[in-house]
């Protein structure tokens, strides 16, 4: 185990912010994993898990502490039969790289959370999900290592997933690290069009083609990297992807989570939203009593445009509201825009914001 001193942690993140970190370490094993947190306990340093840095903020003085980065490698294929197939993926890989593997297998459960960046450890932590689907889903179990440096398994029921969150996050599993995570994934299962904007997409593309012969005789795997192919484009549109060249995608993605309300706060929503002039602003079912909101149209109807700038270098991407970018700012700044954003939002609707990235100092 290589300790290093004074690394940059700008490059490490999708903001490219953050100062530097005081201690290193690549974490490739679990080995060096366990010698990691004897090293933190022994020298009495804090630590904080980092994976891919794309939902992850720093500070501009950096951290005082450790920085593990997760970098764990592995796909590994534990069952299989005509219905499924079960993988154990270590923490360290890129997610977009495994869902990328598993469509090209004609496998079905995470086809439309291509794109998304980070790593496979960090996905069970806040639930990822994107275009009517949610990691959750297609998670058996969790592989994690307590601070004792145990090796634990979590089954799917005992990380209580829910929206954008789970257990890892904000439970009594927040101190655990994420050493793999085994998915179930379907053979059998239809690609997923619950989301408007896709199935849209995918009538688009459909409407005029001939799949007599699909590429290679196989139209369940042209169909499954086809649906890839068009939820990254619709990403891409909302510079959702990470491209160096635009600098559009030097955020967090999504900034902030759709706000989930009881259904007493939704009515008082709606007769606020009614005041203001908006007779049907969108709301979605969630859970029984509680319904969601979109992050989104509540920005964009609190008076906040798109490609707005901020002072210190920051702004609103010009392509997604809910894109809050570093253009050449600080921490400070960015997090001064947060804030603003969410105080224009509550004085206008009464809703509070949450944010999805999480602030390390």
């Amino acid at each position: 185990m290589l300790v290093q001193n004074n690394i940059p942690l700008a490059p490490l993140t999708t903001f490219r912010l953050g100062g530097e970190a005081k201690f290193f370490v690549s974490i490739k094993t679990t080995e060096d994993l366990s010698k990691a947190l004897e090293f933190c306990t022994k020298e009495k340093k804090s630590y904080f898990v980092l994976g891919g840095g794309s939902n992850t903020i720093f500070r501009d003085s950096g951290f005082p502490g450790v920085i593990l980065q997760m970098q764990i490698p592995g796909i590994r294929c534990l069952d299989a039969n005509e219905d499924f197939a079960i993988f154990q993926v270590g923490a360290g890989v890129p997610w977009d790289q495994f869902v990328e593997f598993t469509v090209k297998q004609g496998l079905a459960g995470i086809e439309c959370l291509s794109g998304i960046p980070g790593s496979v450890g960090a996905s069970p932590i806040q639930n990822i999900g994107a275009y009517g689907q949610e990691v959750k889903d297609s998670i058996l179990k969790v592989e994690c290592m307590n601070p004792s440096g145990e090796l634990i398994t979590i089954s799917k029921d005992d990380c209580k997933f829910r929206y954008r969150n789970s257990e890892f996050k904000s439970g009594v599993y927040k101190d655990y690290i994420v050493t793999s995570v085994t998915f179930q994934l379907s053979k059998l299962a239809s690609p997923c069009f619950r989301y408007p904007e896709v199935k849209n997409a995918w009538e688009n593309f459909f409407s005029n083609l001939n799949l007599n012969n699909p590429p290679n005789n196989d139209l369940r795997v042209f169909q499954m990297e086809t649906l890839r192919n068009l939820v990254i484009q619709l990403r891409k549109k909302k510079s959702m992807i990470l491209d160096e060249k635009d600098p559009n995608t030097r955020s967090a993605g999504s900034f902030f989570t759709n706000p989930i309300l009881s259904e007493k706060e939704v009515e008082i929503f709606l007769k606020t939203a009614k005041n203001h002039g908006f007779e049907n602003p969108p709301v979605y079912p969630e859970s029984p009593g509680f319904k969601k909101l979109s992050a989104a149209w509540l920005i964009e109807n609190s008076g906040i445009q798109k490609g707005t700038k901020y002072p210190g270098g920051v702004g609103i991407s010009e392509n997604h509201c809910l894109g809050l970018i570093n253009i050449a700012g600080t921490t400070s700044a960015l997090l001064d825009m947060a804030e603003s954003v969410r105080q224009s939002v509550f004085d206008k609707f009464s809703v509070r914001l949450e944010m999805e990235p999480v602030v390390r100092p």
